[in-house]
């Protein structure tokens, strides 16, 4: 194995929990060895057979100072992640460091190391909505999102008359699919649930279709089929097939996606529905571009 080494990468980031560091970004050093086989390169000495550092690089940086942490330990965990998944490096070893942390020290740091074994690369479809204040809080979620796994690609946003309970607010809904190490009921209990619950998200028992900030549902999972957590819940979500408002942005986002159940593209299930009230709305999602 050959190991590429990028040393004391100097970003800025907003990481940390104490009141003097919620806002303000603070200085960072990330060092990186990467594990590939750099062979051929060595053989050809062609620049197109040789790793590209610095895209990988360009990426990291555009991820860290696009995020918020608490720890870094979560920082480095991410950046090995990134680099595993999306630049299919089969070995890595990340050090995030935060100089002047702790009095009489230069730093205070972690070291992490991962393989590409693992991460699994589950390939997930989050159908997304809001009806209170939704141009905030749909940009609000989509950020948290970023946060907690890889956005692969976003839905354009459609504002949608409501179900159910019509007395209240349109919706705006969009798809997103993520990329992430987790299971369904992981994914539901540290993303979904984690989101609901920072954007207050309130359940009214009375009326399940009542106004909500946000609300999150997984409604596709690579192409599997199955139940997961205690309800339990379903994946195909049985809504792809039941509402234009789930089947159109999920076919805008990927309309050649086969539906495990139903036997057809979304583009031919968002089809059978009557869109004449659904319409697209610009909004700023606000994603940075690697």
């Amino acid at each position: 194995m050959d190991i590429i080494e990028i040393k004391n990468l100097r970003l800025r980031a907003v990481i940390g929990f104490s009141a003097h560091e919620l806002d303000a970004p603070q200085d960072i050093v990330v060092n990186l060895r990467i594990g590939i086989n750099d062979r051929l390169a060595g053989e050809t000495d062609d620049p197109d057979d040789a790793f590209n550092y610095r895209t990988i690089a360009k990426a990291i940086i555009g991820f860290v100072e696009a995020s918020r942490f608490n720890l870094v330990e979560k920082l480095a965990e991410e950046i090995a992640r990134l680099a595993l998944i999306e630049f299919n490096a089969p070995h890595i070893e990340v050090s995030v460091h935060k100089p002047g942390a702790l009095r009489r020290s230069d730093s205070v740091g972690i070291r992490t190391v991962r393989k590409a074994g693992d991460y699994e690369r589950n390939r997930a479809y989050i159908s997304m909505g809001s009806n209170i204040s939704p141009e905030e809080n749909m940009v609000a979620a989509l950020a948290l999102l970023r946060r907690h796994t890889t956005v692969l690609a976003v839905s354009s946003v459609f504002k949608t008359p409501p179900q159910g309970f019509r007395e209240q607010h349109p919706f705006l809904n969009m798809a997103v699919e993520v990329r992430t190490s987790r299971r369904p009921a992981q994914f539901k209990a540290d993303v979904v649930d984690r989101i609901e619950r920072q954007l207050k998200r309130v359940r009214d028992p009375r009326n399940k279709n009542a106004p909500r900030t946000i609300d999150l549902d997984i409604s596709l999972w690579n192409d599997e089929i199955l139940e997961y957590g205690r309800k339990p819940w379903q994946i195909p979500d049985a809504d792809v097939t039941r509402f234009a408002h789930v089947a159109i942005p999920l076919s805008d986002l990927a309309p050649d996606y086969n539906h495990p159940t139903a036997g057809k593209t979304l583009r031919e299930i968002a089809a059978s529905f009557d869109a004449s009230q659904m319409r697209r709305v610009e909004l700023d999602l606000d994603l940075p571009s690697f």
